[in-house]
């Protein structure tokens, strides 16, 4: 699907066919719909919020499981910022009953909007195992314990939500980097859903954040993904799409 494409062409019958009847979308930003009526609406608001905004449109990564399709966008604004942005599809059949979508707002605005947890139910998560050790290290605030999950070998990045202007690389940048996430203590994320594409060896987790350190504040969602060396399990490129601000309390 070529959803982000199709929403500034403001093609959203193309969309919509792809879709389920009660599909359920939650954007970014402009809210949330069920069924195709609603969803037309939401769409059509995504539009009025994102065409004046954006240069060019690249897709940054694809992946899959059997229940999810994953895009990864890389938009440039007219502002010269870049905007990430994910879109999560959940298949049923040949159609998509669920659509999600995150990005950070700060490229656009400087600034932040609250969005809320998405899901209710928790989740523990098993694999993979580099992954499952980094979500442990950055739980307890511990920079050493998350940077033995990373493969340097690979030129291992971090990406804020931001976008790449806010990219940590090399062993001094990340350890400085995960030195400052973690001043004022670990961030313990509730994770809720995931996919990993073991062909790609690309792994995705949608999550709620409510601390951060000695801060606790409303419940926001987000989804960061993980690239993976096949060989070692070590993590290859983190990239993070959400607008947690710990201000929401």
């Amino acid at each position: 699907m070529n959803f982000i494409e199709a929403i500034i062409a403001e093609d959203y019958r193309s969309i919509l066919t792809q879709l389920t009847e009660s599909a359920l979308l939650n954007l970014q930003t402009v809210g949330e719909s069920k069924g195709k009526a609603q969803g037309i609406e939401l769409l059509k608001r995504q539009n009025e919020y994102l065409k004046k905004e954006i240069k060019e449109i690249k897709v940054f990564r694809k992946f899959e499981d059997d229940k999810h399709l994953v895009i990864e966008y890389d938009i440039l604004l007219q502002n010269t910022f870049d905007l990430p942005l994910v879109v999560i599809l959940v298949k049923e059949g040949n159609k998509y009953s669920q659509v999600r979508t995150y990005h950070s707002v700060y490229p656009i605005t400087e600034g932040h909007v609250f969005r809320a947890s998405i899901f209710s139910k928790e989740i523990q998560l098993k694999e993979p195992t580099e992954v499952v050790n980094y979500f442990k290290g950055i739980s307890k605030g511990s920079t050493e314990e998350t940077m033995q999950t990373l493969s340097f070998e690979d030129d291992v990045y971090f990406r804020e939500p931001a976008g790449w202007r806010w990219n940590h690389k090399t062993k001094g940048g990340l350890r400085e980097h995960f030195n400052h996430f973690f001043a004022d203590g670990g961030v313990p994320l509730k994770f809720h859903n995931y996919i990993f594409d073991t062909n790609e060896a690309t792994f995705a987790g949608e999550y709620t954040c409510d601390v951060w350190g000695s801060a606790t504040f409303k419940p926001q969602a987000g989804i960061s993904i993980y690239d993976i060396n096949k060989k070692t399990g070590k993590i290859t490129g983190i990239r993070v799409y959400d607008n947690v601000d710990t201000n929401y309390v």
